[in-house]
C-alpha cells in the first residue's frame, strides 16, 4: 500500500513538472525514477510509470521525449516478459495513437513492439491485432508497401483492408496492368496458406476495377467445384489470378501445371513470383520442388520486413526506370 501511494506521489509530482512546461527535467526524472523500478524489478510500477509519462509528453507534443520513454516501455515489456494481451496491447495502441508520421522514432517503436509480440505469444510474425493495426495506420498515410507487409500477418478482417490497400496503390500507375498488384497480394496470402483470405482480397479488389478492364466473354472453369460461370478480364494478369484460386480450391495439380505454364511469361514481370509459385504448388497441389536452401524463409523475410527494394519490384510502379508492362488484352 506504501509503494502504490509512493509512485502516485510520484507521478503527482512528474505531471505537475510537465504542466508547468519543464519538459526536460520531468522526462529526466521519469527515466531516472523508472530506472530506479526496473532495478528493483518493480517491473508493474516501471511500466505504468513510463506508460504514463509517454502519454503525457505525446499529448504535450514533446515527440521526441514522449517516443523515448515508449521505446523504454518495450524494453521493460522484454525484461519482464510481459505477455500479449488486450491490456498490454492496448499501451501500444495509446502511444501510437499520439506520434504522427513526422516522428522518426515511431517506426522503430512499431518494430520493436511486433518483436516483444511475436516473443510473447504464439505468434511468429507477432500478434495479429497489432499487425493489423499497423497495416491501417500506414494505409491511412498512403505508405501502400508498409501497410501491405502488416496486413498480410493480420487478423481476417486485414485480407479486405488489403484488398482495398493494393487497389488504392494501383491507382498510383494508371498506365500499368492493376492485375500486377492484385496477383502480387494473392500469392503472397496463397504462399501462407490463406486460401480464403486470398479470395477476400480478389473479390475487393476486383469489385472496384474500371468496366475497361472487364471482357464480354465469360466461361465456365474445368475441374472447378464452382461450376458457375465466371466473369473473365482483359488483363492476362487478373485472369491468371483468377485461374489460380480456383485450381486451389480443386487441389489438381495438372491444372496447376498448365497455369503455370500457360501464363510463365507473365510470371516473369516480377522476380518474386516465380518463388511463390514454386511455394503454392508445394502447399496446394503436392509439387515437391528442387532443394533450395531457406528459399522461403529468405522470401518471407523479404515480405515481412516491409516493401522491396524498387529494383526487385519494377512491375508494381515502385519508381525508377520500368521495363514494358504487360497489355491489357483479351484472354486466350
Amino acid at each position: 500500500m506504501a509503494a502504490a501511494r509512493g509512485t502516485a506521489k510520484v507521478l503527482q509530482k512528474l505531471e505537475k513538472s510537465v504542466g508547468d512546461g519543464n519538459y526536460y527535467d520531468a522526462h529526466q526524472m521519469y527515466r531516472t525514477v523508472a530506472n530506479r523500478y526496473v532495478k528493483a524489478q518493480n517491473y508493474k510500477d516501471a511500466i505504468d510509470l513510463l506508460h504514463s509519462g509517454s502519454l503525457l509528453l505525446l499529448k504535450h507534443k514533446q515527440a521526441g521525449s514522449g517516443t523515448d520513454l515508449a521505446l523504454y516501455l518495450v524494453e521493460v515489456y522484454n525484461l519482464n516478459k510481459v505477455p500479449v494481451t488486450e491490456e498490454s496491447r492496448d499501451r501500444i495502441f495509446d502511444l501510437a495513437d499520439l506520434m504522427d508520421g513526422e516522428n522518426s522514432q515511431r517506426r522503430t517503436f512499431l518494430q520493436n513492439a511486433i518483436s516483444w509480440s511475436s516473443s510473447n505469444s504464439e505468434y511468429n510474425n507477432g500478434d495479429p491485432l497489432l499487425q493489423h493495426y499497423v497495416g491501417l495506420l500506414f494505409w491511412r498515410e498512403k505508405d501502400y508497401g508498409q501497410a501491405e507487409a502488416h496486413l498480410l500477418v493480420g487478423t481476417q478482417e486485414s485480407a479486405e483492408a488489403l484488398g482495398y490497400v493494393l487497389f488504392e496503390w494501383s491507382e498510383l500507375e494508371p498506365s500499368h496492368d492493376k492485375g500486377a498488384y492484385l496477383l502480387r497480394g494473392v500469392l503472397q496470402e496463397l504462399a501462407m496458406r490463406n486460401l480464403r483470405d486470398a479470395n477476400v482480397v480478389f473479390r475487393t479488389f476486383v469489385e472496384r476495377l474500371p468496366a475497361n478492364y472487364l471482357s464480354s466473354e465469360q466461361k465456365t472453369p474445368q475441374g472447378s467445384q464452382k461450376m458457375a460461370t465466371i466473369q473473365t478480364f482483359k488483363s492476362s494478369l487478373l485472369n491468371l489470378t483468377q485461374m489460380l484460386l480456383l485450381a486451389c480450391e480443386t487441389g489438381n495439380p495438372a491444372v496447376f501445371k498448365q497455369i503455370s505454364a500457360k501464363y510463365k511469361p507473365v510470371l516473369a514481370i516480377d522476380e518474386n513470383f516465380g518463388a511463390l509459385m514454386t511455394t503454392i504448388g508445394e502447399l496446394f497441389f503436392g509439387i515437391r520442388a528442387p532443394k533450395q536452401a531457406n528459399m522461403l524463409a529468405d522470401l518471407m523475410s523479404s515480405l515481412f520486413s516491409g516493401p522491396p527494394a524498387p529494383s526487385s519490384r519494377p512491375a508494381l510502379g515502385s519508381g525508377g526506370a520500368q521495363p514494358p508492362q504487360p497489355a491489357i488484352e483479351e484472354m486466350d
